[in-house]
């Protein structure tokens, strides 16, 4: 693994962190459905989490001398509450997924760069895990009504 290639993924990633913004904010707005005004600031709260994780992503970046990302992968507009919050927990499964196989990526570059990588990396698994896990048990609950 290169560093170029390394930064490529990030990338890639900083572009995920981009959706995920993006779909909480967009669906606090298309949300219907009863509960429509907890559930959209819920959506609202991850959205600045997400922003946060932008952050995040494009200052790595930039120490690791890339440019970061201005690509917004896509994302589905949904407004049933269900099918939002299945597939917030879809991406946020699939970002620990990429998080962890990146990890294993930085290692592979080694050094101070790999080290600060996987060591970033670490905490962003563990901030998705949590969120996933939460999300987990929402489309629990709210499947059985």
């Amino acid at each position: 693994m290169t560093k170029q290639e390394l930064l490529d993924k990030l990338n890639g990633d900083l572009s995920n962190e981009y959706k995920h913004m993006h779909f909480y904010l967009h669906s606090s707005f298309m949300i219907q459905g009863l509960h429509r005004e907890e559930l959209s600031e819920y959506l609202r709260e991850h959205a600045q989490s997400e922003f946060g994780h932008v952050q995040e992503f494009a200052k790595v970046i930039v120490g690791l001398g890339g440019v970061p990302t201005k690509t917004v992968a896509a994302y589905p507009t949904l407004t049933d509450p269900q099918e939002i919050f299945e597939y917030a927990l879809k991406m946020e499964d699939e970002v620990v997924a990429n998080y962890v196989a990146r990890m294993a990526e930085a290692q592979d570059l080694g050094g101070v760069d790999g080290t600060y990588v996987e060591i970033f990396l670490e905490d962003q698994v563990l901030d998705s895990r949590q969120d996933a896990d939460n999300l987990r048990e929402m489309v629990k609950k709210t499947s059985c009504c």
